[in-house]
Order: structure tokens, then sequence, then C-alpha cells
């Protein structure tokens, strides 16, 4: 399967560019809205990822918290899959789980789904059930870049060692599905927690992008085809 996978991960390529335009387009406007800075999202997001960042760089925290949540989301995408968790551990240096169904999704879940992040907004929103939450949303957005930034910086740390979530479907397959999957979450949690971007304008924007992408790519090809013609008749004639 690892060829057929190495194919799929070539054609992803161009979706990986559309996402990554996307979420640039999307941060763009956010950044240039109009509106109190104390009150803007990217702001305490930014605030967020960056208090996580200096933690990570300055202190060397214990990484329990990551394994625990590495292996709890092999354990909740094998649910996911309607398969069984059989034995779950997880210590302060290694962890492992034990499941009966497993696929690319259950394998490569813990570096593209970021629990804690989502856990956050579950008990924002549970939250809010009881009472108006929306004086507090800034304390969301620091806690979602907080816990976001803990999923990057790990996963990164994780990407740079020799995983063997990423050599059981092949580097480049498992390298590219991650980074897509990494910034399709980001646009989700945009798209779930701004009142200027819905889910609507993500999908319709992506579109947009595959589709200047693929225009870009087949310019790039008649532009290169004549040279590539043209050299292979080359070799040919020196051949013969």
């Amino acid at each position: 399967m690892k060829p057929l996978k190495f194919a799929i991960a070539l054609l992803l390529l161009l979706p990986c560019a559309a996402l990554t335009l996307t979420l640039w387009r999307i941060a763009a406007a956010s950044v240039f809205a109009p509106g109190s800075l104390l009150q803007s999202p990217l702001l305490w997001l930014a605030l967020g990822a960056g208090c996580w960042l200096l933690v990570f760089a300055w202190l060397s925290p214990s990484a329990r918290a990551y394994i625990v949540g590495h292996e709890l989301t092999h354990a909740i995408w094998t649910l996911l899959m309607l398969g069984e968790v059989r034995q779950f551990r997880a210590g302060a240096t290694s962890g492992e789980v034990t499941v009966t169904r497993s696929n690319w999704l259950v394998t490569l879940a813990p570096y593209f789904f970021p629990l804690y992040t989502l856990l956050v907004i579950a008990l924002f929103y549970l939250a809010s059930l009881w009472g108006d939450v929306r004086p507090f949303a800034p304390l969301l957005f620091y806690a979602v870049g907080l816990t976001w930034s803990f999923h990057a910086a790990y996963t990164l740390t994780a990407l740079r060692r020799s995983q063997a979530d990423l050599r059981r479907h092949g580097w480049l397959f498992s390298v590219v599905v991650i980074y897509a999957m990494n910034v399709l979450v980001v646009l989700l949690l945009i798209a779930l927690l701004s009142a200027r971007v819905s889910l609507l304008d993500v999908t319709t924007d992506v579109g947009r992008e595959c589709r200047w992408c693929w225009r870009w790519l087949m310019r790039g090809w008649d532009a290169l085809w004549p040279l590539a013609d043209e050299g292979w008749r080359w070799v040919w004639n020196w051949a013969k």
C-alpha cells in the first residue's frame, strides 16, 4: 500500500497549497479587521500561543500531559472507527495503547487532532448553557491559543524523531496528511470561534484556491512541456 499512499500524497500537495492560501487570506483579513485591539480574537490567540512557546522553550515542561493526550487520541479515534481499546498506558516518558482496529486516521490522529483545544471549547460551550459567557471570550481565545500551541510544539518535536506511526504509512503520506489536517482543523476552529468567518466562507475559499492552484499548475506545465520535449528528443538522438 505504500506506493499507492505515495501517489496519494503527491495528489494532496495541491489541496495543501489551497488550504495554506486560504488560511493566509483569512488570517490577514482578521489582522486588519476593524474593532478594538483588546477585543481581537487573534490578539488573545497569539498571547496564549506565545505564552506556551515561552514555557516550552525555557522551562522544558514534562511531556506526560502530551503523552496522555497522544494515547487518548489513539483510543478516541479507535472508538470512532468502531474498534475496541484493549490496553491503555501512559507514563512520563512513553505510552502505549492496544486496539482492535487501526487505520491511517487512528495512527496519525494525535498529530492533527488538538484534543486539549477541543476540550477547552467543549467546556466553554457547556458553561454557556448555564449563563452568559461572552464577557469571558478573550479567556477562551487565550486558552485555545495556549492549548493549540501545546499541540503544535509537541507534534513538531515528535515529527523530528523516528516515529513508528509515520513509518507505518510512509513518511511523505504521513507528513502531507498531518500538515493538511492541521491546517484544516485551524480553519474549522476559526469558523467555529469567529463571528466574521463561517464554514461556508472557508469551503468557498478552499474551492477557489484549489482552482487557482490548478490553473497555475497547468500554466507551468504548458511552459515546461516544450522544454522537456526538446530534452527527450536530444537524449533520444544522442542515444542513437
